[in-house]
């Protein structure tokens, strides 16, 4: 079984070294930096060589997005695993706020970007992380308010049939519960954790694979 891992908002791939020490033979791919406002066209800008006889494509949160749009395109017949990732289009309040800050945040200084999202992106991996965010791996602020542009945008059609849609019970952002994904037809999972649970429990997501 070949496992192709997509990271989250960040584009960071420290949050699957936990996974990738399990999982030697996954490849991960890397989250492209496009200034585009569409997941579809965020998720084009893989190369068709990072999908080739891929089985399984595991999506962190935002990569779970990009995941999807990989799936809808027919680029890849993969089955997809959702880590920690909207299985539905966002409510209009959360989609207008997403949009608002994809405006806002590439024109903060980049002191400011960089203090305020780093002080954000610290606290969250602090959540499933047994050492310190290293401060790597921030996307420019105009990559990341393209990336929640196109979270506003959507776009993306209904999830398929036998999706696994996994999420921490501390998670503050993934809220569907798992009578919501059974009703899709997709399989829930419920690990301990937060937002990043194959950081924290990687052994408990292989065990969800096998």
């Amino acid at each position: 079984m070949t496992v192709a891992l997509l990271p989250g908002l960040r584009g960071d791939p420290a949050e699957f070294c936990p996974l990738l020490a399990l999982l030697p033979s996954a490849r991960l791919l890397g989250l492209p930096a496009s200034l585009d406002d569409t997941l579809a066209a965020i998720a084009a800008r893989l190369p068709d060589a990072d999908l080739i006889d891929v089985d399984v494509i595991i999506g962190a949160s935002f990569g779970g997005l990009v995941a999807r749009a990989l799936v809808a395109s027919g680029r890849t017949r993969a089955t997809l695993v959702l880590v920690a990732t909207l299985p539905h289009p966002l409510a209009p309040p959360e989609a207008r706020r997403c949009a608002v800050l994809g405006r806002l945040v590439p024109l903060l200084p980049s002191p400011v970007y960089r203090a305020l999202y780093g002080r954000r992106a610290a606290q969250e991996w602090a959540e499933d992380a047994d050492s310190p965010w290293s401060g790597e791996g921030l996307p420019t602020a105009d990559v990341l308010g393209a990336r929640l542009r196109a979270i506003a945008a959507w776009g993306l059609p209904p999830i398929p049939t036998g999706t696994v849609c996994v999420w921490g019970e501390r998670d503050r952002f993934a809220t569907w519960t798992e009578a919501d994904v059974r009703g899709w037809g997709g399989v829930p999972a419920v690990l301990a954790g937060g937002h990043r649970p194959h950081l924290s429990h990687p052994d408990r997501l292989l065990d969800l694979l096998g």
